[in-house]
């Protein structure tokens, strides 16, 4: 009897049962009105049907709104009155479209996934949907913001398998802020783009603009900096830079310094290939033009090769042009070959009258030349004011058999001449000692010598040029030389006259020497 009361007890104090509800706790609080069932206990929870995936699916005519607990899943299934619902993956009580306002310093919606899964995925299949969209209406606030703090992790991560995988727009024209700033205070690459289908052969970066700036400016405000603030590599056989414009400049290098660096500057370390290379196809238009108002327009340095390589088919290859300066200054070898200059041994470069340049195999000048000298024996002194032609004894060399020596010619009046073999410019030298003479116990000093070349030219004698000196003293010597213009059969040849201050007019002779009497000429240009 003691154990059955104290079993009744115990169940009155859990169980308080109400007409309309009923009540589960140990401290005999009613049921809540509203409900059916009211459990309450700060230490113990509900635990309702265990079943497994199969018993679940095997109940007989499920009442909508029935709960169990799926021992396979884990998780609360409830049967909405047509099929069962996992309430861990059915999205409970959300629906959408979901929209809530929060005015928090800390984040309104929090979502953190242990796993290698997304915490937030946004999705849409329509056509110009959006998966997902973050604002910012206020001053200065974020509409997105994205932080990573994992080696190797990304803030930002876009994909796309035929779309766009990251898409920016401005809409407002009076808009100033930057679209894109990214500020990186690592020490790594601030942007990184890589196209990796190596079948592609779309550009793998695009800038593109409809307005009056610069589509890119580059800034290294860095003074202790020595590198490039653009480097680019090319490991294929196609440009690293490549530049077009349909008016202007397709590259326009500018330098303010005065260290002598270069607007632009070219450099080539391979075995082949250029440093800088300029193509023009446009009538009127340069590969490459330089300008400057002082300095030098284009420098080009080579170690082993062509430091400067100009190719054209039509037009000009190099042009150079300065109104005071050099248009060309060149300190070393020069090669000039290609084209129509025809390059040869021995030949001279000439030009038409419009300065175009070329090879020409040189103009050969005949073998005229001659060089005698002395006086022949027995040649008479001269008397005093009277000219006399030379007779010279010694025919160093003769070149063409032209002078006719006295040996060869005993008629003094045919030998000792220069016949012209051609018509051409010929240069002759002269010089004759006149010795001095002992008269009346003393030297006899001249008043006067002379030398005189003529030309005789159809039987009609003129003279072309006179050497002269006035007092000369008593052993003076005389020489001089011209260039003269001959026609095939002109002779040449050479006369003296002294006047001297003695009282009877003495003769004088000539000096026997080869060093002080001798007359010489060459053919300079056959004409």
């Amino acid at each position: 009897m003691k154990k059955l009361t104290s079993l009744l007890t115990t169940f009155f104090v859990v169980l308080y049962v109400n007409a309309q509800n009923v009540a589960i706790n140990n401290d005999g609080t009613t049921a809540a009105t509203s409900a059916m069932l009211d459990v309450k206990s700060t230490t113990k929870g509900f635990m309702m049907p265990r079943v497994t995936s199969v018993q679940r699916t095997a109940i007989a005519s499920p009442a909508m709104g029935l709960l169990v607990f799926d021992t396979d899943t884990k998780t609360i299934w409830t049967y909405d009155g047509a099929a069962w619902k996992n309430l861990y993956t059915s999205g409970g009580g959300l629906v959408l479209p979901f929209s809530q306002s929060a005015n928090a310093t800390t984040s309104a919606l929090q979502v953190t996934n242990q796993g290698t899964g997304a915490a937030i995925e946004g999705s849409s299949s329509a056509q110009f949907g959006i998966g997902m969209t973050a604002k910012a209406t206020g001053a200065g606030s974020w509409g997105l913001f994205a932080f990573s703090n994992g080696a190797g992790s990304q803030s930002v991560r876009s994909y796309a398998d035929n779309g766009t995988a990251f898409y920016g727009e401005n809409n407002n024209p009076a808009n100033t802020n930057t679209l894109t700033d990214l500020l990186n205070k690592g020490a790594g690459i601030t942007v990184k783009s890589q196209l990796a289908n190596p079948a592609s052969t779309a550009a793998n970066m695009q800038i593109a603009g409809n307005h009056l700036g610069n589509q890119l400016k580059i800034y290294q405000t860095n003074a202790a900096n020595t590198g490039a603030a653009v480097s680019i590599e090319n490991s294929g056989t196609g440009s690293a830079i490549e530049a077009t414009s349909t008016t202007g400049y397709g590259i326009k290098g500018v330098t303010t310094t005065a260290l002598g660096t270069a607007g632009v500057h070219g450099q080539n370390f391979g075995t082949a290939g250029s440093g800088v290379v300029g193509v023009s196809h446009a009538a009127n238009t340069q590969g490459v033009y330089g300008t400057s108002q002082n300095g030098i327009a284009v420098r080009a340095l080579g170690d082993n090769y062509r430091a400067v390589q100009a190719t054209s088919n039509t037009g000009t290859a190099l042009f150079g042009s300065s109104t005071s300066g050099y248009a060309l200054e060149t300190n070393g070898n020069v090669k000039i070959a290609g084209g129509n200059t025809s390059p040869g041994a021995g030949k001279v470069l000439t030009s038409d009258v419009q300065g175009n340049a070329t090879w020409q195999e040189a103009v050969s000048i005949p073998g005229v030349a001659f060089r005698v000298s002395g006086v022949i024996d027995g040649f008479p002194e001269l008397q005093h004011n009277h000219n006399v032609k030379v007779q010279f004894k010694n025919q160093e060399f003769d070149l063409g058999n032209n002078y006719i020596s006295t040996t060869e010619n005993g008629n003094p009046s045919e030998s000792s001449v220069f016949y012209a073999p051609m018509n051409g410019v010929y240069h002759f030298a002269v010089a004759v000692g006149f010795d001095g003479k002992i008269a009346f116990g003393s030297f006899v000093d001249y008043n006067y010598v002379e030398i005189t070349i003529y030309l005789l030219r159809n039987g009609i004698e003129e003279i072309i040029a006179i050497f002269s000196q006035d007092a000369p003293g008593n052993t003076p010597h005389l020489n001089g030389s011209t260039d003269l213009l001959l026609n095939t059969g002109d002779k040449i040849y050479i006369k003296v006259r002294q006047t001297n201050g003695a009282i009877t007019n003495e003769n004088m002779p000539i000096e026997d020497s080869k060093y002080s009497t001798f007359f010489s000429g060459h053919l300079v240009r056959k004409l």
